[in-house]
């Protein structure tokens, strides 16, 4: 498996939450907060009130993180202790292979804002996942994706896609669920969908950058698979 060639850290990163319940009549994916790197390698965080995304949220059932009680302050205390024990530790055995699961070099050289970056942080028992975006101009990078919505997308068949396929992106100005979603295209047929935080960012790039993918793996169940796509961003 190659690693990741250019990895860049992130210049925040957006907590994000959907109900873990599969039968939730609402399952989209909103962002909640906000962390930022603050000096001496400490992270800040705050919960996203303004935004309509969070308000949508707290709809659906979203009750806040953890380990961060208080809607109304900012957080500057154990938030990235806080974030970190949702991955394995450095000094863990098999820390390696986890690296490896996300494309990531091994040993890893990078702080631990980039690690959690480029993981996601996620935990299949609750929800949150931490979304990167990054610096203005950051290219040359690359990143590893999963693919949205594939669930949703009739009538696809995963046995005619294989790692190292070529993947395109196509923005749908006229979609009715999301204005400008950018879909993922296999040989011109719809995969699924960009993760929508990302969305403004990614077709910024598609806009002014060179955006190239490739199919990296393919996981779940042939009734529910899981996509992720490695892109290159020049």
């Amino acid at each position: 498996m190659n690693s990741l060639q250019h990895i860049v850290e992130p210049d925040r990163l957006y907590l994000t939450w959907q109900p873990v319940d599969e039968n939730a009549s609402n399952r989209t994916r909103r962002v909640v907060g906000l962390v930022v790197k603050r000096a001496g390698d400490t992270f800040g965080f705050r919960y996203l009130r303004e935004l309509d995304d969070y308000k949508k949220a707290v709809e659906a059932g979203f009750q806040g993180f953890p380990a961060f009680k208080g809607a109304d302050v900012e957080h500057n205390q154990g938030v990235r202790e806080a974030l970190l024990r949702r991955l394995p530790p450095r000094n863990r055995e098999d820390f390696a292979d986890y690296l490896a699961l996300h494309r990531l070099p091994s040993p890893f050289p990078y702080s631990d804002f980039t690690l959690l970056g480029y993981t996601r942080a996620r935990l299949p028992s609750d929800g949150f996942e931490l979304v990167p975006a990054f610096p203005l101009n950051a290219a040359p990078f690359d990143l590893l994706v999963e693919v949205a919505g594939v669930r949703h997308v009739y009538g696809l068949d995963v046995g005619d896609i294989k790692p190292g396929d070529d993947v395109t992106f196509e923005q749908e100005s006229d979609n009715p669920v999301d204005a400008d979603a950018i879909a993922v295209l296999h040989e011109g047929n719809r995969l699924g969908y960009i993760n929508r935080v990302m969305r403004t960012e990614f077709l910024d790039w598609l806009q002014h950058k060179t955006v190239t993918a490739q199919i990296e793996r393919l996981n779940g169940k042939p009734d529910r698979p899981v996509i992720y796509v490695r892109v290159a961003v020049r």
